[in-house]
């Protein structure tokens, strides 16, 4: 991680939050903290991280939501979002994958496996923004050839016209 890479951390349990914002600031993290669904989207709006770990279990707005409002938002999308919870069953993993959470993060958190799925979500996340940049670039790139291509027969066009009076 650098001092670029920006996080977002969604809990609502304050001794939590100094914890895992602690560990992700040691790696090299710019950790941003919100205790709320809603404060957490406002963050994400303005920051736009590239991470988002949020808890499940939260009053209001719970992680799920926040996920469905994250990934809904086209701005947004592209976060990695991992989901933090107590809760390990499948049904359960199934109703996160559903939500659109990339991967989870099972309480007690270990510090080591903390950091290698943050690492990994950041891989998966800068492979995802390259993709973009090279669809992106496809596809001005096919949109100048079509013009030109446009421009050609309108420039043959009348010329032919002219051949044939």
């Amino acid at each position: 991680m650098t001092a670029s890479t920006r996080i977002l951390l969604i809990d609502d349990d304050r001794v939590l939050q100094t914890v895992l914002e602690r560990l992700l600031r040691r790696e090299g993290a710019d950790v941003l903290v919100a205790s709320t669904g809603q404060e957490g989207l406002s963050l994400a709006r303005r920051y736009l991280p590239q991470l988002v770990i949020c808890d499940w279990c939260m009053a209001e707005m719970d992680g799920l939501e926040v996920c469905r409002t994250f990934k809904a938002d086209p701005e947004l999308a592209a976060c990695f979002f991992i989901l933090l919870t107590s809760r390990a069953g499948i049904q359960d993993r199934v109703a996160g994958l559903d939500a659109g959470a990339d991967d989870f993060l099972i309480k007690p958190v270990d510090p080591g496996e903390l950091n290698a799925r943050v690492r990994s979500g950041l891989r998966l996340y800068e492979s995802s923004r390259l993709l973009r940049v090279i669809s992106q670039d496809l596809a001005d790139q096919k949109r100048r050839l079509e013009d030109e291509l446009s421009q050609a027969a309108d420039w043959r066009g009348p010329q032919k016209l002219n051949q044939s009076l």
